[in-house]
């Protein structure tokens, strides 16, 4: 085991292995979410289903290498492996196949959907294929719109490549997690392919069906409920051991994740006629900001929400901010399927720059629902190259104006200081970025730089908060943001004085 092995002070080293007093303190000693095949084979004496409980995080539980290839070499349909032929995502069908598909391996605890491999003339062994010319090249983004557009709750699968090691076609793999709390179920119908509000399950065959039997819901219900209560014991073990941030994150509300996923449908939908590589459709990656004010009671009508948004955006930090409410026809808000609407991406001439970071698309509705869509101002700069950096200082800004511009339309809701809103935050096309500095905070020693395409951020603020409390409540939240690029800490200084230097801006 000397490929596992460490020096540490409460693991006795005897020759190349690691000897410890129980199983819990082994795995401990290990990086959750990285144990290998080859260890778990070394461990082979104690159950896969306890180590799967005591040591994956499931954020980190990532296929190796190894194992991708292996199902590109010898390919095989199981329970945890579903192999496709090329989706093209820009196609409700298709969308649908891969949603059905990753639905079914989530609620039979996880696996890899693998694509571009198909039977040749609809028999025989899987064969790998080339890409067609009509079908886009996957972006993380991509397929995790296309498998949320049906799935009810969400969730994340992974986004992976690998060349296959004889034809050299790179091929796209999906890691689905199987640890979710709950079941997954279908939230709409694409005619013979998912039927709105059924679950999937992987049956022997391998094929993916609804559960028929007894057995196979007691199945499934019970993988939910340890999921559920392995959950609830690790927040309390990080709270006892009170690590920075092991505070639990705030559940976000279901109906903001769902109003979140009906305004990227809709930016979806105005985008797919342009060019792509039009700023519009955030090439390289954007991010999306989403509120819900937690209040008894919503605004009488989406004119009152309109006048509220108004008055809410005459204190402005920034030249551009948010939920920007535009004059032009072009640009002004709309009643669009019983919410407002604006969208800047329209490709017509303009005082401000066409880039990703003024082609805005933002919905609100009278219930205290906001989500935006912006693309990074880094892509828009002449003297980067798109796609590459992460300014260290944009995100406090940009989300720091967002919760105070929340926190004065709460107002509208309710006078109490103690209304809380959600705030859920995520980010896209984060991987191969590195951290810096467009004008010039502080010096960066290192090369701080991003392995991860995305990241999710929830937070619950309170009107008082958002008012007196920005800096601490902007520290906490986007720590584990800073966090992914090489570990990167971020300075309470730097919040400090960004956030002084936003709120004495006034435009």
């Amino acid at each position: 085991m000397s490929e596992f092995s460490r020096r540490d002070q409460d693991a006795n080293i005897t020759g190349n292995a690691a000897v410890f007093p129980t199983l819990d303190d082994a795995l401990a000693w290990f990086r959750p979410g990285k144990l290998t095949m080859a260890l778990r084979k070394q461990l082979g004496r104690w159950e896969v289903q306890l180590l799967d409980e005591s040591a994956s995080t499931g954020e980190d539980d990532m296929p190796l290498m190894t194992e991708l290839l292996a199902l590109l070499d010898e390919p095989n349909e199981t329970l945890t492996a579903e192999y496709k032929s090329w989706l093209d995502l820009g196609e409700t069908r298709d969308r649908a196949v891969l949603a059905k598909a990753a639905i079914a391996l989530a609620n039979s605890g996880g696996g890899i959907i693998v694509l571009g491999m198909r039977h040749q003339e609809g028999k025989g062994p899987l064969e790998s294929v080339r890409r067609p010319d009509h079908v886009d090249p996957y972006t993380q983004d991509d397929v995790n719109q296309a498998i949320n557009r049906f799935a009810d709750p969400e969730f994340h699968g992974k986004l992976l490549f690998v060349t296959h090691p004889r034809t050299q076609v790179e091929h796209a793999f999906v890691s689905v997690p199987g640890d979710l709390s709950v079941p997954v179920m279908a939230r709409r119908d694409c005619e013979g392919v998912i039927a709105a509000r059924r679950c999937y399950i992987r049956k022997p065959g391998p094929r993916s069906e609804e559960p028929q039997k007894s057995e196979e819901w007691r199945v499934l219900l019970d993988r939910c409920v340890r999921a559920g209560r392995q959950e609830m014991m690790t927040a309390i073990r990080l709270a006892l051991q009170g690590r920075a941030g092991s505070a639990a994150q705030p559940a976000v509300g279901e109906a903001l994740t769902a109003f979140t996923t009906k305004a990227s449908e809709r930016w979806l939908h105005l985008t797919q006629k342009l060019p792509t590589d039009d700023s519009a459709r955030f090439p390289y990656g954007h991010y999306t900001l989403g509120f819900e004010i937690l209040s008894a009671r919503g605004l009488p009508s989406l004119t009152e929400l309109r006048d509220a948004m108004a008055q809410a955006s005459v204190v402005k930090h920034t030249g551009w901010g948010p939920f920007a409410l535009a004059q032009r026809t072009e640009f002004e808000p709309r009643i669009v399927e019983g919410a407002i609407e604006a969208w800047f991406g329209l490709p017509v001439k303009r005082l401000l720059a066409r880039d990703p970071a003024h082609v805005d698309y933002w919905r609100a509705d009278a219930t205290g629902k906001l989500v935006l869509l912006r693309g990074y101002e880094e892509d828009g700069q002449e003297r980067v190259k798109p796609g590459t950096v992460f300014d260290i200082t944009l995100p406090v800004w940009r989300v720091g104006e967002a919760i105070l511009y929340v926190g004065r339309l709460a107002e509208r809701f309710s006078d109490n200081d103690d209304l809380s809103f959600l705030v859920r935050c995520r980010y896209l096309g984060l991987r191969g970025r590195t951290l810096t500095h467009l004008e010039g905070w502080g010096i960066l020693h290192d090369n701080y730089r991003c392995a991860d395409d995305d990241i999710t951020l929830t937070a619950q603020v309170t009107r008082a908060q958002a008012r007196d409390n920005l800096v601490e409540v902007l520290q906490r939240m986007l720590a584990p943001l800073y966090e992914r690029f090489s570990f990167f800490r971020l300075p309470e200084r730097l919040v400090t004085e960004q956030v002084e230097r936003m709120t004495r801006n006034r435009f």
